[in-house]
């Protein structure tokens, strides 16, 4: 009985162990929620960023505003504290939510990896494409069909190095890009219709 109860308590305990848990780091915000954020909301609050303007609002108080912009989180309380998190940070750092993610060696971004930083039904993109030097680069884009897109490639202190509408041509659009300062940059595209991107390459000229 005795070796029987202790196996029943290793079974329990290994039970256990394999349970993930049933709650999710703090102040930690779902990928989805970033890239939603930061092609809807950022629009407005990157031009709002200041020391002055420290967003002091209780989620509560938050929650008509969020919804006025993305009615798509209504019912949806973990969405609406998550974007009240991104912009609480965005408020009081001046930058972006911090994602985790890496950037491809030859800067070549395809395939599943493309998927985790789009929003699911209008297809909107952002993606940190890491550190850059001054100098002139290349964005070159495959799309799923031809559409009008406007694109933006943006510094980490706001700063717009592309603000361009463009229209693709056998589903590829090319932009030269002329960077002047250094740091982090990001990408961000929003298709006149829903349409998947293939395929996104920066080079250096």
């Amino acid at each position: 009985m005795k070796w029987q109860s202790i196996i029943e308590c290793l079974v329990l305990l290994g039970l256990f162990l394999l349970i993930p848990p049933a709650f999710s780091i703090e102040d930690t915000a779902f990928t989805e929620s970033v890239i939603i954020f930061n092609t809807i909301c950022a629009k407005c609050h990157e031009a709002q960023c200041s020391g002055r303007l420290s967003f002091d609002n209780s989620f509560k108080k938050s929650t008509n505003h969020i919804l006025r912009y993305y009615v798509q989180a209504s019912g949806k309380h973990w969405l609406q504290k998550e974007l009240f998190d991104i912009l609480n940070y965005m408020k009081r750092k001046c930058a972006y939510y911090p994602m985790q993610t890496t950037v491809p060696l030859k800067r070549i971004w395809e395939g599943e990896i493309l998927e985790k930083f789009t929003t699911l039904m209008a297809k909107n993109y952002f993606i940190p494409i890491g550190k850059f030097t001054p100098g002139t680069y290349r964005i070159k884009l495959e799309l799923e069909r031809d559409v009008k897109v406007t694109v933006h490639l943006i510094s980490e202190k706001f700063e717009m190095a592309v603000e361009e509408c463009y229209q693709s041509t056998d589903r590829r659009i090319n932009i030269p890009v002329l960077i002047e300062e250094s740091g982090d940059y990001y990408f961000r595209m929003y298709p006149r219709e829903a349409v998947k991107l293939i395929r996104l390459e920066i080079t250096h000229q």
